[in-house]
């Protein structure tokens, strides 16, 4: 079988007092989930929303994990779940008011993966000397990039970049954007909030990800890079290599 190495990393960052991000990496068989939340909402609600909709894939995914061409299904069905989940906690307690959380997931299983995003958290895809952004961030900067509004050059020094125009818990029905992708041998699948994007462009991250031998490594460099340059939110990642080698380990 083909090997697949991933970690999941994440850090509370320079300028917080708590870190309201979220993620994990769940297998199951010959599937994998992976995701990073990053909740909004201040301290405690932001976590709260993060941890609910992690915690609410992982024990579906636990339960009951999809079969092979049920899988976009299963993730826009969860993730909805979640959504309403955490929408009726913020009417039923002030103190949740508001609070919501941004979603990158992946489900991979052989050469592919099937990857739903709500928000402005990101999935790349690494493979030999390209690299591309798989995500179209939910943001108001975004947006307006897309529609004409504001040259693409000046979308990331744009004071209201991290607006919001959609986000998991905001409201009672929600829009996940699903789509499937290659993954190939040797490529690397990076999922991460904005706190990683926001201070480390591609090249950036193409870079940290060719001078590290192991995943471990350049996760760890890649939270590095981000606190060197500010590290003013919290920074959360997980980094998914597929290894060519089909030889399986014994333990």
């Amino acid at each position: 079988m083909k090997q697949m190495e991933a970690v999941f990393r994440t850090d509370v960052g320079k300028m917080r007092a708590h870190n309201e991000d979220a993620g994990g990496i769940f297998d199951d068989e010959d599937m994998t989930l992976a995701l990073v939340a990053d909740g909004m909402g201040g301290h405690k609600a932001g976590d709260v929303a993060s941890q609910m909709v992690m915690e609410a894939l992982r024990e579906a995914w636990k339960q009951r994990p999809p079969q092979r061409g049920e899988i976009d299904a299963w993730l826009k069905a969860e993730i909805k779940k979640a959504n309403y989940a955490v929408f009726q906690k913020s009417l039923a307690d002030d103190a949740f008011k508001g609070m919501g959380t941004t979603l990158v997931a992946s489900v991979i299983y052989d050469n592919a993966m099937i990857i739903a995003h709500v928000g402005d958290s990101r999935a790349y895809r690494f493979h030999s000397s390209t690299s591309e952004q798989l995500t179209s961030d939910h943001s108001l900067v975004n947006e307006m990039v897309k529609t004409g509004q504001l040259p693409s050059e000046e979308a990331e020094n744009h004071p209201r970049k991290n607006v919001l125009t959609r986000a998991l818990g905001t409201v009672e029905e929600i829009d996940v954007d699903i789509s499937e992708f290659d993954f190939p041998d040797t490529a690397t699948l990076l999922l991460c909030s904005d706190g990683l994007s926001d201070r480390l462009g591609q090249k950036d991250i193409e870079e940290t990800l060719r001078s590290k031998n192991t995943v471990a490594e350049a996760a760890d460099a890649l939270i590095q890079a981000a606190l060197d340059r500010g590290g003013e939110d919290n920074i959360s990642l997980i980094l998914a290599h597929r290894d060519m080698n089909e030889e399986g380990t014994d333990s």
